[in-house]
């Protein structure tokens, strides 16, 4: 059911705030975000910190939303949720669906930026006194150094799972450029997901 793929493993060494889209997404015919009950969430990671981060802020948007969920970190404990685990929870659990997100893909773009060199000139040095200077001015140069930007694309799949069918019922993959807190990542899916999800 659930690939054991790490997820967010980078995202604690990322700065900056991140900006998250939905690229695609797959829905059920049969399948309606109004099913969503006694959810099963799970970040699919062997970092227990980022994990127990990112589950619990999808756990808060969607009680937000008046739907039920439990966190994996909370019904496994610090072990990783593989597929055996999560099912043998699922068959002593009330659960309906599991909500599970993993990390696709990193993508590392680099652009290299060549040193730059501009004369900015700055007028009179008291330009209310300029025809004591005989309208003399000053100029001054800067230079930028040449570097290397760098950015970082994180690609993260989140899928739902009917427990009763062990099929997909909603599939969708999201883009986030430049990620920076697992919270602020994990919430910025949680809104992104809910829009797409069809009632």
């Amino acid at each position: 059911m659930i690939k054991a793929l790490q997820l967010l493993s980078i995202v604690s060494i990322l700065g900056a705030c991140s900006t998250t889209k939905l690229v695609d997404h797959w829905q059920a015919e049969t399948f309606s975000r109004n099913d969503l009950n006694q959810v099963l969430i799970v970040g699919v990671t062997n970092n227990a910190a980022n994990r127990f981060l990112f589950e619990s802020e999808i756990e808060r948007a969607m009680l937000n939303a008046g739907l039920s969920g439990t966190t994996s970190i909370r019904a496994l404990g610090d072990e990783f949720p593989t597929k055996e685990n999560v099912q043998g929870y699922i068959n002593d659990h009330d659960i309906d669906y599991v909500l599970a997100t993993r990390l696709a893909d990193v993508k590392v773009d680099k652009t290299y930026v060549p040193e730059s060199v501009r004369t900015y000139y700055t007028g009179p040095y008291y330009p209310s006194y300029g025809h004591y200077y005989h309208g003399y001015g000053s100029s001054i140069t800067m230079v930028r150094d040449a570097y290397v930007d760098t950015r970082s694309t994180v690609v993260l799949v989140t899928t739902i799972f009917d427990t009763r069918t062990k099929q997909p019922v909603w599939v969708g993959r999201s883009e986030s450029f430049e990620p920076g807190s697992v919270n602020y990542l994990a919430a910025d899916i949680a809104k992104s997901a809910w829009r797409n999800i069809s009632p």
